[in-house]
């Protein structure tokens, strides 16, 4: 697969006031409404911003969408923060537990629930959209993984990545699923603590040794 062309993150400095607020009200109107559903007379009527304040920023409501994926990308990278540590200084049960935790809280709340929705709807027809998602968040959460078992290669017989894969599973597949379903709310502080760490003992049970 060729590496998508990225979407720039969003240069908040470069931004007027006036910019962010359509940015902000676009961001809702897509996650509620899906890009299809949205209408840019629709969105300046609901939201009292005119047509003419949406269009001097943005030329188009696909020039928008491609606008708010990368307000909502950037902020969901900068809720993986376990990416920006250096594991070598914490024991592989530390950096585990904190990965758990941190890409748990950044995937399971409401509004990253329902963003992820509208992107997996969007990708179906433009699979671009899917791979930047991908290639921000769950490939850099695997890759990071990745180098954290190689880093602990010799207590373990299975290769650095199909661990990363494995961790990503126990830790997320049960409680998304549920909260897809709608079986559950978003989990709180205590609970993600709680799971992350019952995660990471039975990771570090099954498949290394001496842990």
């Amino acid at each position: 697969m060729s590496r998508p062309s990225a979407i720039p993150p969003p240069r908040k400095a470069q931004q007027t006031k006036k910019e962010r607020e359509v940015l902000a009200v676009a961001s809702e109107y897509f996650i509620t409404h899906g890009y299809k559903g949205t209408s840019i007379n629709a969105m300046a009527r609901d939201s009292g911003i005119s047509k003419e304040s949406i269009y001097r920023y943005f030329s188009s409501k696909k020039e928008l969408f491609q606008a708010v994926i990368a307000k909502e990308l950037h902020d969901y990278r900068k809720r993986l923060d376990f990416l920006n540590f250096e594991f070598g200084s914490i024991s592989l049960e530390e950096a585990l537990q904190q990965a758990a935790e941190s890409v748990l809280q950044a995937v399971s709340g409401d509004r990253v629930l329902a963003f992820r929705r509208v992107i997996f709807h969007e990708a179906v027809q433009t699979p671009e959209i899917g791979e930047i998602y991908y290639e921000t968040g769950p490939k850099q959460a695997y890759d990071y993984l990745g180098k954290v078992f190689t880093a602990f290669h010799s207590d373990t017989d299975f290769e650095p990545m199909k661990l990363a894969h494995y961790f990503i599973a126990m830790t997320l597949h049960r409680v998304m699923l549920a909260r897809e379903c709608g079986v559950i709310k978003a989990p709180t502080r205590a609970e993600i603590r709680r799971h992350g760490k019952e995660v990471t003992s039975d990771f570090l049970q099954v498949f290394f040794r001496n842990q």
